[in-house]
């Protein structure tokens, strides 16, 4: 014989049992299921914390149900209808990082097509910018060789130091005491020049090795390519035609003249066209 209340109560507590057990099955699957997706969502999210826009509302949402997940796996209490309602959840929480992985992928295609894009891009302006720098010293070559071709050539270059006589003659002197004033003259030529207006530079350094400035409250300068800025005593301005002989002539008078010798130098582009001296007692 046996006692059929005892039998009762040990069934109630068998079947209590094994409900206890599943729902302790079920959670932990879920749990697994749960660790499992978070670990790979934050694999996903390391690879994508610098993508914003679409993924923000995904990210938003996915963040909300891992919370109501968590809350529910770690009630002790939870009922057969809370962890349905986590199953459910979790179900929704693999759709939401299914489609944050998409969304990612297409992120990533399209960064790795615009990467691309800004390479060749960036091969382009380099490729662009040395044409840029070629022609430039291409241009610059060809600017330099047009300058030497426009300059001209000096010839005949005197420099003489004369006294006015009766009359207004001029007779060539070597004496500083009688000098009163400087004559210079040369002759320029150039074949290739085109017919314009052009301008040379006279400098005259005296015995001193100062040059000659008429206006030594404002001295005037020009760059020279060899001997950096330099201090010129006149600048000639003359209207050219192509290849003809140009005799250019020039009178200064200085306040006083010096023992010692007279140096004329002659510049034009920058460049030394010729010299002449002159020696005074």
């Amino acid at each position: 014989m046996y006692d059929k209340s005892h039998y009762s109560t040990y069934q109630a507590q068998v079947l209590v049992k094994d409900t206890v057990a599943t729902q302790e099955a079920v959670k932990d699957s879920l749990q697994k299921l749960f660790t499992e997706k978070t670990r790979e969502l934050d694999t996903t999210k390391t690879l994508t914390d610098s993508l914003k826009g679409s993924l923000d509302s995904t990210m938003s949402k996915i963040f909300s149900l891992r919370r109501q997940i968590g809350a529910i796996l770690k009630n002790r209490n939870a009922t057969n209808s809370d962890l349905k309602k986590a199953r459910e959840l979790i179900a929704e929480y693999q759709e939401r990082i299914e489609e944050m992985k998409a969304q990612n992928t297409d992120l990533e295609t399209e960064r790795t097509r615009l990467n691309g894009v800004l390479g060749q891009l960036n091969d382009e302006v380099k490729g662009l910018q040395d044409n840029i720098d070629k022609i430039s010293q291409e241009n610059k070559a060809l600017t330099e060789t047009i300058n030497e071709a426009s300059t001209f050539i000096a010839s005949e270059i005197r420099l003489s130091i004369v006294t006015t006589k009766s009359g207004d003659r001029e007779t060539e002197v070597s004496s500083a005491r009688k000098a009163n004033k400087i004559v210079f003259s040369f002759t320029l030529q150039n074949n290739i020049a085109a017919t314009a207006a052009y301008d040379v530079y006279v400098v005259i350094v005296q015995p001193d090795n100062k040059v000659l400035q008429t206006d030594v409250w404002n001295p005037d300068h020009f760059d020279s390519k060899t001997e950096g800025t330099k201090a010129y005593t006149t600048k000639l301005h003359f209207e050219y035609n192509k290849g003809e002989r140009k005799k250019l002539l020039y009178t200064i008078q200085p306040d006083n003249f010096l023992s010692g010798v007279y140096t004329m130098q002659v510049y034009q582009n920058g460049v030394s066209l010729g010299e002449a001296t002159k020696h005074l007692n």
